[in-house]
């Protein structure tokens, strides 16, 4: 007889299973837009990317994949809708990093990758364990699901990662000789929320 082992309240993370592929023009815009200062980065002045008439048909391959993460993954009720109110372009030149961060005041949050990466070079995003599973930090002989604080996924082009905003996570320094651009987005939700009869109900517009 087998002992049952249940990974309790975990965080789902989404690698769809489809990856995005970027047309010339939408490459074009992409790599034209105005940059600015970020913290370890660079981050695209115009934070609603998406809602350009040039990258309208990755927005929708985006939609497409929120609604099955909404509703095959996380079983929300139809009632509620999920959109996405922020988008933007992060820019890592060598030497530079994304540093360790969540997405408050968003529910799914997501990442496409933007370049080739063939031979590995461009650093992958890690994900964090948000809280501590012992008050003691233990030595393992193998890491896994059950035990390990952070797990990293590769970058390849048109992939896309589709995760609860509050997950932290960070893309280390870029030791490649090029550049590591990605695209992000946050996302919020309109319905009612709650219930009613546990006097917790919100209205959404």
């Amino acid at each position: 007889m087998k002992n049952a082992i249940y990974l309790l309240f975990p965080y789902p993370v989404m690698v769809c299973a489809k990856n995005y592929e970027f047309s010339s023009a939408e490459k074009n815009y992409i790599c034209e837009l105005e940059m600015a200062n970020n913290t370890g980065n660079l981050m695209s002045k115009n934070d609603k990317i998406l809602d350009s008439k040039e990258l309208s048909d990755l927005k929708l391959f985006i939609d497409e994949q929120i609604l099955i993460f909404k509703k095959n993954l996380l079983g929300i009720k139809d009632a509620n809708e999920i959109y996405i109110t922020q988008s933007w372009v992060n820019r890592s030149k060598p030497g530079e990093f994304h540093p360790k961060h969540k997405h408050p005041n968003s529910v799914i949050s997501g990442v496409m990758f933007f370049d080739e990466n063939k031979d590995g070079s461009l650093p992958p995003i890690r994900f964090h364990r948000t809280l501590e599973m012992f008050p003691l930090e233990f030595e393992f002989d193998n890491l896994n699901e059950s035990n390990a604080g952070c797990r990293s996924f590769e970058t390849v082009q048109g992939g896309l990662i589709l995760f609860p905003s509050l997950l932290e996570h960070d893309v280390a320094k870029n030791e490649s000789d090029r550049v590591r651009t990605s695209i992000s987005f946050n996302t919020y939700v309109r319905g009612a929320v709650g219930s009613g009869r546990k006097l917790t109900e919100i209205n959404i517009a």
